[in-house]
């Protein structure tokens, strides 16, 4: 990988994973203050609906696998084994990481991957077709 091309993809990894990091902690504390509403007083508003805490906690569940993927991400650059696809061994275009930072393979690779991902789970027993 060029050095130049290394360094503009650690800065942006690093910059995800900044911006995940302030999006995660803001939504742990709203759901802590969540926790200390009396479920007995007025609701004031629709996010005191389970639902909604549901999802909220669902969506900080989800930045928080982004940022052990993006973590993974600059380990994997710090060793120079970023950028490679793990299935042809090939460089991953750097528009695929920009779009998707944490990529482990290029577009072809990651396609055949989920085709056999999904032909195992048609094979299972518990999928059901429409």
């Amino acid at each position: 990988m060029v050095p130049l091309r290394q360094i503009q993809l650690k800065e942006m990894l690093e910059e995800h994973l900044r911006v995940l990091d302030r999006q995660v902690l803001r939504k742990i504390r709203i759901l802590r203050d969540r926790d200390g509403i009396d479920p007995s007083g007025p609701v004031t508003d629709c996010s005191d609906d389970p639902a909604h805490e549901d999802i909220d906690f669902a969506l900080a569940q989800m930045q928080a696998e982004t940022r052990d993927k993006i973590r993974a991400a600059l380990e994997r650059l710090a060793s120079r084994e970023y950028g490679i696809c793990e299935g042809c061994h090939q460089e991953i275009p750097t528009t695929r990481l920009r779009a998707l930072p944490f990529a482990t393979r290029c577009r072809g690779c990651q396609e055949r991957a989920e085709e056999v991902a999904l032909r195992a789970r048609r094979r299972s027993p518990g999928f059901a077709r429409l």
